[in-house]
């Protein structure tokens, strides 16, 4: 009786470390899905964008870029053709715009070719100019000189006055647009941000930037972000050149680097932005379950606000493997065939990218691959084959 018993509980011992083993492979392979999630995510974040300017000191004057989270890197571009510096900048539908410093108060409206540096002349101004700015909700180009707002031509480069700064002594060197409408201007004279009424040139003090400017120098926004950039020129410390970031409700700094490697003034600054909208989340058609070795047929769909191409980042949940489809259609139904090698639970996750690299949230599918019967039996012989005591004592249950 008791050596029954000895038995009937070691062939038990025996099929609990099997069915352990088991499900100890799934669940481990589970915990590696929820990781590769987090790396998805991880990887889809963008970096810091490429910003352009004038070199306007030291000699000799260049055309340059720079990354807006590393300045110090200036990469060249081109030389300019101008007669004088180029003053202020500002960025329309994908072309970079300038107006030119002049002594004589004639300054000229440029177009910079971003990639080549080649300059465009649009025209004259017949008036001395300081900055750019554009607004895209009235599709208006503004500009400004010490101490006027002008609007600007965009075909002729010619100034329309619309009113003088209501600020004493003022030198406002650069005035910039956000996503909205609103526009700022930086005035060397009080070292300070103002709101800027487009419609009167009224403007409203928002604070002391807390340095003190002086020379060429000009204001953008990353109107992607919101976000406002100043490429100052300060008489501290020796004369430093720097990017900030300008907090627009208190105007406050936050130094981001330096300029160039030695003290750079960066005027004509513009930042790209593109107003694109992303795709649509991806709808994921297919069966939620199957079994290993079948092969099903999966459908991806996404559509674009904007009409762009759309490529889908694809991936199964059985490897750490990212697929990219693409370009399709707008609202084009991807259709794919997939079949897993092993049983699980498995997420496919997918995300849509346009053409213009904007990315839709991701979406997923569930998809249990339960192990069959079949497969659990040929399981078993691997295993009665390394271990035949255990067959033995199987046996020997049916037995006792």
């Amino acid at each position: 009786m008791h050596q029954r018993i000895f038995h009937k509980s070691l062939a038990l011992f025996f099929i609990i470390i099997l069915i352990f083993s088991f499900f100890g492979t799934v669940i481990s392979f589970e915990y590696n899905e929820k990781s590769h999630n987090q790396f998805v995510i991880k990887n889809i974040i963008g970096q810091g964008k490429t910003c352009f300017g004038y070199q306007a000191f030291p000699n000799p004057d260049l055309i340059v870029s720079f990354d807006i989270d590393n300045p110090e890197a200036l990469n060249t571009i081109g030389t300019p053709i101008t007669s004088d510096k180029i003053a202020g900048g500002t960025w329309v539908d994908g072309v970079w715009w300038c107006c030119e410093y002049s002594s004589i108060s004639n300054s000229k409206i440029w177009i910079i070719n971003h990639l080549t540096g080649d300059m465009t002349l649009i025209g004259e101004s017949g008036e001395g100019l300081n900055g750019l700015a554009y607004d895209d909700t009235t599709g208006i180009m503004y500009a400004c000189s010490s101490t006027h707002l002008f609007s600007i031509n965009i075909s002729t480069g010619v100034a329309t006055m619309v009113g003088p700064f209501d600020i004493s002594g003022c030198v406002m060197v650069g005035i910039a647009c956000d996503g909205y409408g609103k526009m700022y201007g930086e005035d060397l004279h009080t070292d300070s941000l103002y709101l800027i009424d487009p419609t009167t040139a009224d403007t409203t003090l928002i604070g002391p930037f807390g340095l003190d400017f002086n020379y060429g120098q000009d204001i953008a926004f990353d109107k992607e972000t919101g976000v406002c950039y100043l490429s100052a020129f300060t008489v501290d410390d020796g004369n430093e050149g720097a990017l900030y970031i300008c907090n627009i409700s208190t105007a406050e700094l936050t130094k981001i680097g330096n300029l160039g490697l030695v003290p750079t003034q960066i005027t004509g600054f513009a930042i790209p932005y593109n107003f694109n909208d992303p795709p649509s989340d991806p709808i994921i058609n297919g069966p939620k379950s199957g079994k290993v070795g079948e092969t099903y047929y999966y459908s991806f769909t996404s559509s674009d606000p904007d009409g762009d191409d759309i490529y889908y980042h694809l991936c199964w949940g059985d490897k750490e493997i990212i697929y990219i489809y693409g370009p399709y259609p707008s609202g084009e139904k991807l259709i794919l065939p997939y079949n897993w090698s092993d049983n699980g639970v498995f997420i496919i996750t997918c995300w849509a990218r346009d053409t213009n690299n904007d990315t839709s949230e991701i979406s997923t599918l569930e998809v249990s691959i339960p192990r069959n019967k079949f497969f659990l039996n040929t399981y078993l012989q691997l295993y009665f084959k390394q271990y035949p005591m255990l067959e033995r004592l199987i046996c020997l249950i049916k037995v006792l």
